[in-house]
């Protein structure tokens, strides 16, 4: 089997692998909103106000990105040295163990339980990071980019049939024992199998193993916990690091405005969440499939990222006048693409400017910035949107055109 026929395979095998993960993912995501926030909840008595929850729902989703931006580095650092398979094995049997402490959450009414359930599962969720650099691995600078976006793709595939599948196993109309726990359950299973998956299909390239038989010498646990603070002694990877955690806080605080918006104004079950995010995949799978590989061709990185992050800004504007259910669904259009484009954009461009033997890294490093970005920026939409929907839209704008200039200069 050629070199080539071998990448392809592990492209694949990669690409099944993170659709398996994020599909169990996605099962649960649309839940957490009505868990939260819906007027029909019962994790919260009557009489824990709604700007409470808010702020509770924040912390939740808050939390579970604090530990990811911890742990993502260290994890992506780990698998430049022990190799990518055992890293990502151990990931995604973490996962299944996360699920099932969230079933218990939710299953007793246990705010805590499902807050700690999702800080288990942030700490362990580097396997994008780990098969982000897995794909770095046996790439080149032509096809970067493309096999990037494919990966990105498969995430995004998972949040397409995800939601929609938990809409079903919620239905106890359709089987008597469904409930909220169900696409827990479900999630877990999920990510089990998957790992099976990939201690069947995945072989560490023979270019990666040499590799890490060359750098045996491991660093100590301690310098391990300062990986992160690498990414700041090169000017040209820490303009690139705040490029990208600018376009993660803006594109959490327009998401997760405009999720609470649909569920709190326009009364959205979790059922019509899932269809919400499943466009969102489909926007986001087409630019990643189809998009990115006609503008790699005809586009620098650089003119990529300039449009990009102007689209997202403006979407944001426009948002903050025309915040209507229509609008909502369309503007996501122009938004989804924006991002997805842009992220996949600045990553490259991350990988680019970091040496070979580091790419684990420095993917744990863009890893690591949107989860920061995702674990402040929920409690603080949670508290300002006592405000109304606007001001979080101002400020996810404002993030848009900061982290341009940051790109600019």
């Amino acid at each position: 089997m050629t070199n080539k026929s071998n990448s392809r395979h592990l492209v694949a095998a990669l690409f099944l692998v993170i659709t398996i993960d994020t599909m169990g993912i996605g099962f649960v995501w649309p839940l957490f909103g009505p868990l939260f926030t819906g007027k029909e909840t019962t994790l919260f008595t009557s009489g824990v106000t709604m700007e409470w929850r808010n702020i509770l729902y924040g912390i939740m989703i808050g939390a579970a990105n604090l530990a990811a931006f911890l742990s993502a580095p260290i994890f992506g650092d780990i698998s430049d040295y022990i190799g990518r398979r055992r890293v990502l094995l151990f990931c995604l049997m973490g996962t299944s163990i996360g699920m099932g402490l969230s079933v218990l959450g939710v299953a007793f009414n246990q705010v805590s339980l499902i807050i700690l359930s999702r800080v288990w599962l942030g700490a362990v969720a580097a396997s994008q990071v780990i098969a982000q650099a897995a794909i770095i691995d046996i790439s080149t600078s032509e096809n970067k980019s493309a096999r990037l976006g494919v990966l990105s793709a498969a995430n995004n595939i998972g949040f397409i049939f995800g939601p929609v599948i938990s809409s079903l196993l919620v239905n106890n109309t359709l089987v008597s024992w469904f409930n909220l726990t169900t696409p827990f359950y479900f999630a877990a299973v999920l990510a089990f199998f998957g790992a099976l998956f990939l201690l069947i299909v995945f072989k560490e390239p023979k270019r990666v193993l040499s590799v890490v038989k060359a750098r045996s010498t491991k660093p100590s646990f301690s310098k391990r916990l300062f990986v992160f603070v690498r990414a700041f002694t090169d000017k040209y990877i820490w303009r690139t690091a705040i490029s990208y955690f600018c376009l993660q806080v803006g594109w959490a605080l327009y998401l997760q405005t405009n999720f609470l918006a649909l569920i709190q104004k326009y009364d959205y079950s979790s059922s019509r969440l899932g269809y919400f995010l499943a466009w969102l995949g489909i926007i986001f799978c087409f630019s990643l499939l189809v998009v990115v590989r006609f503008l790699v061709r005809r586009v620098s990185l650089q003119k990529i990222v300039y449009g990009t992050f102007g689209i997202a800004a403006i979407c944001c504007f426009v948002g903050i006048f025309y915040n209507t259910e229509t609008s909502i669904w369309i503007n996501i259009l122009p938004m989804a693409a924006a991002i997805a484009l842009g992220s996949n954009a600045v990553l490259t461009n991350l990988s680019n400017i970091t040496k070979a033997h580091e790419q684990g890294w420095a993917m744990g490093v863009g890893g690591s910035l949107a989860a920061l970005a995702w674990a402040i920026t929920p409690p603080i939409a949670g508290a300002i949107l006592m405000f109304g929907f606007e001001l979080p839209l101002f400020i996810a704008g404002t993030a848009f055109l900061s982290g341009l200039l940051c790109f600019l200069s």
